[in-house]
């Protein structure tokens, strides 16, 4: 396990679900264990082998026959489905439910996912080839989960569109609390995300590189060599921090930039949280969350320039941090919980296998 948007749903519902086993791939015990018992946790059997290892996108061939292998016994099963956990199979008369963070991006965006990206040849054709098979499973993996629970708006309808389904929405947990509001603005842009081409922070680099804008670079990942190389001095490579380290970044930055298309976006929430406006781009998840002219400003053409204009763009305009804070709420850890259990009862789960507070 990394430790971004997806993780902290899953945490989230290691809380909801007290009782419950975990399966999942690889888990890093030492980065999670203060927040989930690692006697909890079954992991497969790369784990024993290779530990949490960073390259873990290097075995996604092996993940569709892994998950589609796994019976979860009990009543209640719910997969945090970033592509694969959605295919486990359950017990007769048991209630799946899945919480889908996209239809399988390596199946349905792989040109997307490649474009820019720093991935060889040999990955580039493999990725093609196996490309009609994921796309097979997928949809039909789709099938087995009895109710599916989309992470935006954004999502619903790719999931509408791939897989022919319908959906509800229950937004990702943002922890406003952690967030104090914050009127400091120490001057410098903030981007925090894990280093994959199609979240598209080159173009995020080379604006704050043209306008000589000072830029904070927080996360890692397969492309943050290449990313290095393109920019200039005026942008700082932090990698993973510690999240009290990252909180201190949402509180002083003076924006933060989202450059491309996100499923949701925890990240620019957390900004408006501090009381710091998002440039975004105009679609994904943002369109949901952002607020134009009060919690920031978009940009409209996935470039380097539209972005810059959209930065200079946004120096000129004064807006309120508590209005930014109010639109954050929205999304708070609490609204998550509560509409989780909302759909627990709704749905007549025995209300002794899930969390009340």
């Amino acid at each position: 396990m990394q430790d971004g948007g997806a993780e902290r749903c899953a945490v989230e519902f290691a809380d909801l679900l007290p009782e419950a086993p975990i399966h999942t791939s690889f888990f890093h015990a030492d980065r999670f264990r203060d927040r989930i018992a690692p006697e909890r946790v079954h992991t497969w059997p790369l784990q024993r082998v290779l530990g949490a290892t960073p390259r873990f996108r290097a075995f996604l061939p092996l993940y569709p026959a892994w998950f589609s292998a796994i019976r979860v016994p009990g009543q209640l099963v719910v997969s945090s489905s970033v592509a694969f956990t959605k295919g486990v199979r359950t017990d007769p008369g048991a209630l799946h439910i899945s919480y889908v963070y996209t239809p399988m991006r390596y199946a349905w965006e792989l040109d997307t996912y490649l474009e820019g990206s720093s991935y060889g040849p040999g990955s580039r054709i493999g990725s093609r080839v196996i490309r009609p098979l994921l796309r097979r499973w997928d949809r039909a993996t789709s099938r087995r989960p009895d109710l599916l629970v989309a992470i935006s708006g954004t999502v619903q309808e790719r999931i509408h569109r791939l897989w022919g389904r319908e959906s509800e929405v229950i937004y990702p947990p943002v922890d406003v609390e952690d967030l104090p509001l914050s009127t400091r603005d120490d001057g410098f842009l903030l981007v925090a995300a894990r280093l994959l081409a199609y979240r598209r922070i080159d173009l995020a680099v080379r604006a704050a590189t043209t306008l000589g804008r000072e830029l904070v670079v927080v996360g890692d990942g397969p492309e943050r060599a290449r990313l290095q190389a393109m920019s200039g001095a005026s942008v700082r490579f932090l990698g993973h921090l510690p999240r009290t380290e990252l909180l201190d970044l949402f509180g002083r930055c003076h924006a933060y930039l989202l450059p491309g298309v996100e499923d949701f976006g925890i990240a620019p929430v957390e900004a408006m949280a501090a009381g710091k406006p998002v440039v975004a781009f105009r679609g994904g998840g943002a369109t949901e969350t952002v607020l134009d002219g009060v919690t920031g400003v978009f940009f409209d053409r996935p470039d380097a320039a539209s972005l810059a204009e959209a930065i200079e763009r946004l120096d000129g305009l004064t807006m309120d941090p508590r209005a930014m804070r109010t639109q954050a709420q929205r999304f708070d850890t609490s609204v998550f919980r509560r509409q989780w259990r909302e759909l627990l009862a709704r749905e007549g789960v025995d209300a002794t296998l899930y969390s009340a507070a």
